[in-house]
């Protein structure tokens, strides 16, 4: 039963109340491809309307089940929706712009969270001066790719009305942090400065990622 319940895995059939990846969904550690199932849930776009979008993380019962080593291939990644691109222009941050200061508010952590899940690679942290911000990182080709890179982010932000918290080169290695410390906290300009940032191709100044091979 355990390997005819593998294969069916394997071969991208459903197995219970669950369904295969559909083709736009992509992992955020890239180790999940579209053979693989995961449960079905209600409700709309988590990335968009605070719901989850045909995959889930494990509930606490099943992590004390230990149910992760009895499967195949990964079940401890987070997943990340990646919808069509035109659907930018019409919700989510990519339609959105940066508004002034006396606009602003602080975010809850429910509309926080919703907002992060639009800006894969970023995670939410607490800057030096403790304030909640944003992170992320990137390796460069070099040193001298490094500190064009922080100048690109720097300019990005800028164009978009927004700054970022920081953002500082060491060796190949960029960080670069978003808050708004005059709301002593995250808003949602600095989401939108994050996705701005995603949407920017970098490709040129970032070290090559090895291939992975799957056996």
């Amino acid at each position: 039963m355990a390997a005819n319940l593998v294969a069916r895995r394997l071969s991208g059939q459903a197995v219970s109340t669950s369904r295969p990846c559909a083709p736009a969904t992509l992992c955020a550690h890239g180790r999940c491809f579209n053979g693989r199932v995961h449960s079905t849930a209600p409700g709309f776009e988590k990335a968009f309307m605070g719901d989850d979008f045909g995959a889930r993380d494990p509930t606490p019962g099943e992590i004390g089940s230990n149910f992760g080593e009895k499967i195949v291939m990964n079940w401890d990644t987070e997943h990340i929706i990646k919808p069509p691109d035109a659907i930018g222009e019409h919700i989510g941050l990519s339609s959105r712009k940066c508004q002034d200061a006396g606009s602003l508010q602080l975010l809850d952590e429910q509309l926080r969270e919703r907002l992060r899940q639009q800006v894969p690679g970023w995670r939410i942290n607490s800057n030096k001066e403790g304030l909640q911000c944003i992170r992320q990182e990137w390796t460069a080709k070099d040193g001298a790719a490094a500190q064009q890179l922080v100048a690109k982010l720097q300019e990005i932000a800028q164009q978009h009305g927004h700054a970022l918290s920081s953002a500082e080169a060491i060796s190949s290695t960029v960080v670069a942090e978003i808050t708004t410390p005059a709301k002593g906290g995250l808003t949602e300009n600095d989401f939108i400065i994050a996705d701005r940032i995603n949407s920017t191709d970098l490709t040129e100044l970032l070290a090559q990622r090895k291939a992975r091979f799957w056996a």
